[in-house]
């Protein structure tokens, strides 16, 4: 999801590497982002939420994030996440794919 948004700017942190941005609810005129970033000493995740104003990330700080993580500590993090957000499980839902390809990142 991540690149050529008009917030990519926000979100970088010294030492991580942001692998991508996904959208918990798609929700029209809003967002509520979770994000994934990679260390040297592991995974670290965040959510963001708001209307259509405000800009993703832009007071997100890296104390706020969730990690370091193992690898399986933030596929099960993640994955809860995403299934709190959504209401249910993500399996055979119409954005399965962006989980996927969403978790496949996490290695």
């Amino acid at each position: 999801m991540g690149e050529g948004y008009y917030w990519e700017r926000y979100g970088q942190f010294d030492g991580l590497t942001r692998l991508d941005t996904i959208e918990l609810d798609n929700e029209a005129y809003s967002f509520n982002l979770l994000g994934l970033w990679k260390g040297e000493d592991g995974y670290y995740l965040a959510t963001d939420s708001g209307c259509s104003c405000p800009t993703p990330w832009e007071s997100t700080t890296r104390e706020e994030l969730t990690g370091p993580l193992t690898a399986n500590d933030a596929t099960e993090e993640a994955t809860s996440l995403i299934e709190g957000a959504r209401g249910r499980k993500y399996t055979g839902g119409p954005y399965e794919g962006d989980v996927d390809e969403f978790l496949s990142l996490i290695v």
